[in-house]
């Protein structure tokens, strides 16, 4: 898909109807459908550096459990504290992580991969 934030309607109806045909329930179906949002705003935000760029999106069943990867050409730098006020912005992967049963953040040559996965 393009990097463009007005696909962002289309990605959570997308997470959801996975959701729902994968059997999840109510509260783990908005949860997914959560996760990926935020995954893909900030591959698009902070993975992408045109409009024109991609994103790409995947989703697998591996071992009873739903699999979402989300990737982006973007250099992954790790948000580092430093004390003091913590900001608004910055909690995008602490959020996933609270939605989702597992998430791993692969950086590489090529872009960026956040692997999110939720039991069934």
């Amino acid at each position: 898909m393009p990097a463009d934030l007005a696909q962002l309607p289309e990605i959570r109806k997308f997470a959801d109807a996975v959701a729902r045909e994968s059997g999840l329930s109510e509260g783990d179906c908005y949860r997914v459908k959560s996760a990926l949002n935020e995954a893909v705003a900030n591959a698009i935000e902070h993975g992408s550096h045109r409009p024109d760029d991609e994103v790409a999106i995947e989703v697998t069943s591996e071992g009873g459990s739903l699999v979402f990867y989300v990737r982006d050409s973007g250099t992954f730098r790790p948000r580092v504290w430093r004390g003091g006020e913590i900001s608004e912005r910055g909690r995008g992967l602490d959020f996933i992580g609270q939605m989702m049963d597992e998430v791993d953040v692969r950086p590489g040559k090529g872009g960026t991969e956040v692997r999110m996965v939720k039991r069934l």
